[in-house]
């Protein structure tokens, strides 16, 4: 599947904000962003929004941002009917090229019991760093925190 990815900017749409909420809530629940966080998200300098389309729907989104040397993934979300088809993998890749050339290591948090998301972080190359208790609400939930090392060392 080759599809392409785009990253919202300055000048994101409420539109493009609603969709990208929608998805994310769809997928993550009530711990999902609202479209004012992918407003503000998109619209820094230092934010990442990227997200896939298919016939002008958001099927996969990824945000996140840099800063000092680390990059850090706050969401990922695919669509259950376009999962397993490389596009968290494919949206984790392009944020990996976009980030600062002296961005060491990046980091995200995954529900202890998504598996299939930590299965898929460590085939991206992440490692299990450590358990944030009671992270998530709705339901409450430990998050497992990974974290991938850029420089070719261990990630800390």
């Amino acid at each position: 599947m080759d599809m392409e990815i785009l990253r919202a900017g300055a000048d994101i749409t409420e539109e493009l904000a609603e969709k990208l909420s929608r998805l994310d809530r769809q997928c993550v629940g009530a711990d999902g962003w609202s479209a004012e966080s992918f407003r503000s998200e998109a619209r820094k300098d230092n934010g990442f929004v990227l997200y896939i389309a298919d016939y002008g729907e958001v099927i996969a989104l990824l945000s996140g941002y840099s800063a000092v040397g680390e990059g850090d993934i706050t969401s990922v979300a695919v669509s259950l009917e376009y999962r397993r088809r490389g596009l968290a993998a494919k949206l984790i890749g392009e944020f990996e090229k976009m980030l600062p050339a002296d961005t060491e290591s990046i980091f995200l948090e995954v529900r202890e019991s998504n598996s299939g998301a930590i299965a898929l972080y460590e085939k991206c190359g992440f490692e299990r760093l450590s358990v944030r208790k009671n992270f998530y609400s709705q339901p409450r939930e430990n998050a497992v925190v990974m974290a991938k090392n850029l420089t070719g060392g261990v990630a800390l």
